[in-house]
């Protein structure tokens, strides 16, 4: 029990008490912090001012020209820092940030707003890339309102579109034979990706061998970002463990595609397996299979024809989940369509698997260059029957029922 000698009276009690809520108000305004902890009302001017500010961005020739025109707080330093230096590790060129709406009202507790913004720029040489097409998507800048009227840019995400790869983390390049490897924040660190990359671009040679060009490799942090650098919500890739894409995620050809992997699914993988997906992906890009306009069943099954030709796994391995549905009576009607790779969708590995199975089938029976030939002559515009039949000798009735039955025999053999 205590003393109650010792109490204290009331008038002393309610001085503790004030004192200790104007300590606790000191401690929560913080003013010895600077500007990054206050909050400061956006002037009224906002879209003049932030049209001002980046278009001084857009003219910066130098990182402290940058850094000084992205503003004065320690997160807008620090932003437009690591964005320089990405920028330079990529040597982008031509790079335009177009002030497009927003800034003026706040989203958030500590007064901060999204500003949209029109983002251009152009990937160096040095990644493997054409270097002479402008990729441009709309992104979201978190900016803060200064004291002196002006902002702290702190931050990006995309709105419509990619998030411009400069943007994206920390970048840095590494290369190897024939491929190119661009980490963000260090990308997956226990993923071998420059090797896989190199070893995907020989096997392409192996199998076709007029493919030019390197493979570059985008190898992201978090899945987060990997959806962000494709310019898609993360629902719709979290079952996709890579995908080749233009670097504003909007289609494009060899001379200016990426290959962009995702941690989240790499990290469940073997390194078998993950390198089966990088060489699908890199015959992808090889081939120009980015934006055509051709059955995916085509696309699809000849990557992994390329990714799985001297692959030594087992059939009940790289068929086994379609065979499994074949084994329990749910055998494909039909060729896979286009829906049936939508990649929300439920057993999408069976569906890759069934494409496989076709181009297996047919190099069993014709050898890889009329298989070759069948595939460059559909990218090339042919109509899938014509194809069949001037390199097979067989229609598309012909191809789905040997097919069918090729599936029926492989399962009764493979447990």
């Amino acid at each position: 029990m205590a003393d109650p000698g010792r109490r204290l009276g009331p008038n002393a009690a309610a001085v503790l008490v004030l004192v200790a809520l104007g300590a606790a108000l000191l401690v929560w305004q913080r003013p010895w912090q600077g500007s990054d902890d206050n909050n400061v009302g956006i002037p009224a001017d906002a879209p003049s001012r932030l049209t001002t500010q980046f278009r001084a961005l857009t003219e910066a020739d130098s990182e402290a020209e940058f850094v000084a025109a992205a503003g004065t707080s320690r997160a807008a330093k620090a932003f437009a820092r690591e964005a320089w230096r990405s920028r330079a590790a990529l040597g982008a060129t031509s790079v335009e940030l177009r002030y497009v709406s927003g800034g003026e009202v706040p989203d958030r507790a500590d007064g901060s707003a999204l500003a949209s913004v029109e983002v251009s720029w152009r990937a160096g040489d040095g990644i493997g890339l054409a270097g002479t097409t402008d990729h441009s998507s709309t992104v979201a800048f978190r900016v803060t309102p200064e004291s002196d009227d002006t902002f702290s840019i702190i931050a990006a995400t995309p709105r419509d579109g990619a998030l411009p790869l400069w943007l994206a983390g920390a970048v840095s390049v590494e290369r190897e034979p024939g491929a190119v490897v661009v980490r963000v924040d260090g990308g997956d660190a226990e993923v071998p990706v420059e090797s896989m990359a190199s070893r995907a671009r020989a096997a392409v040679a192996r199998v076709v061998p007029d493919t030019k060009g390197d493979v570059t490799v985008v190898s992201p942090r978090s899945q987060t970002q990997m959806a962000r650098l494709v310019g898609q919500p993360l629902d719709q890739v979290r079952q996709i463990a890579a995908v080749t894409t233009r670097l504003d995620g909007r289609g494009g050809t060899s001379a200016d595609t990426v290959v962009v992997l995702n941690p989240a699914v790499f990290a469940t993988m073997d390194q078998r397996a993950a390198q089966v997906v990088v060489t699908h992906e890199a015959t992808h890009l090889l081939t120009d299979a980015v934006g055509a306009r051709t059955e995916s069943w085509v696309i699809e099954g000849f990557a992994d024809f390329v990714a799985l030709r001297e692959d030594s796994a087992s059939l009940a391995v790289s068929a086994g989940q379609i065979l499994a549905e074949v084994r329990a009576g749910r055998t494909p009607e039909r060729l896979p369509s286009a829906e049936d790779f939508d990649a929300e969708g439920h057993g999408l590995g069976a569906v890759y698997e069934s494409a496989w199975m076709i181009f297996r089938m047919l190099g069993e029976r014709y050898g890889d260059e009329r298989v070759v030939g069948f595939y460059e002559a559909v990218m090339g515009g042919a109509e899938l029957d014509d194809a069949l039949r001037t390199s097979f000798g067989i229609t598309t009735d012909q191809l789905t029922a040997a097919w069918l039955d090729y599936l029926a025999k492989s399962a009764s053999t493979v447990s």
